[in-house]
């Protein structure tokens, strides 16, 4: 059909009624067909890309293990952040218990500096008593 394709083009004309144009077209020299076009290689472009697929997979590969460890810390900051909470809640409590120790020391402290008190006057009122009894 492609070796047709000329003379059909040349005896169109012919059915217009330009029988001069169309027997000048049949004895025209027939045009040179071109070369068919040289086969392309495509082998440095699927290298190029089968590299590329490779590429990929090692960033998604990447990808998906730092994904993995981000995972692991952000798991491992919450670790530390429910202990420092907990260590916040005991000091807390230890603080509480130590300013109630602190009430409890006080207390003693003031009644047992009142019995001291009480003991040294109780001895100078012997000691007085002794000496006005005994001249």
């Amino acid at each position: 059909m492609r070796a047709a394709l000329p003379f059909v083009q040349r005896i169109l004309p012919l059915l217009d009624g330009n029988i001069g144009t169309a027997v000048s077209n049949v004895l025209a020299p027939y045009p040179q067909m071109p070369p068919p076009p040289p086969p392309v290689d495509l082998e440095p472009l699927e290298d190029s890309l089968s590299e590329l697929q490779m590429q990929h997979r090692a960033l998604r590969n990447q990808f998906l293990e730092q994904n993995a460890l981000l995972k692991r810390v952000e798991d491992q900051l919450e670790t530390v952040r429910e202990a420092t909470e907990r260590n916040s809640r005991e000091q807390e409590e230890l603080l509480d218990g130590l300013a109630a120790v602190r009430k409890k020391v006080n207390r003693f402290a003031i009644l047992g500096s009142a019995l001291l008190g009480v003991s040294v006057l109780l001895n100078v009122l012997l000691c007085l008593h002794i000496l006005h009894i005994l001249p």
